[in-house]
Formats: C-alpha cells, structure tokens, sequence
C-alpha cells in the first residue's frame, strides 16, 4: 500500500509542526527552571545611601586643585 503525495506532505507538516511544539515547550520549561531556581530575593540588604558621582571629587582623580 503505497503513500500518496498528499498523505506524506500532511506527515511531514505534522512533524514539522511536532518539532516546533517540542521546541516551545523545552524553552518554556527552561525559563521556569531558570525562573525558580534564581527567584527573586527582594532588594538587598545593605544601602550605602547616597553615593556621589562627580569625578573631580574622587580620591582616585588624576587632577589636583
């Protein structure tokens, strides 16, 4: 019983369409592992309050005034 054109172009659009489903779903499944395994730990507990970002004020400045 041979195959017509038609039934192995539905096959091969079929697992085309599998291959990409299967894709989708390994990366959705990635992303979720990824997501709860790092989570979010909320801010951080220290705070070095306002730091100032003039560079003429540094200690590491090459000028002198």
């Amino acid at each position: 019983m041979e195959q017509t054109t038609a039934e192995q172009e539905k096959k091969a659009a079929l697992r085309s369409w599998m291959i990409i489903i299967a894709m989708t779903f390994l990366f959705l499944l990635w992303g979720l592992f990824i997501f709860f395994a790092v989570g979010d730990k909320g801010p951080p507990s220290w705070n070095f309050g306002v730091v100032e970002d003039v560079p003429g004020q540094s200690p590491y400045s090459t000028e002198r005034h």
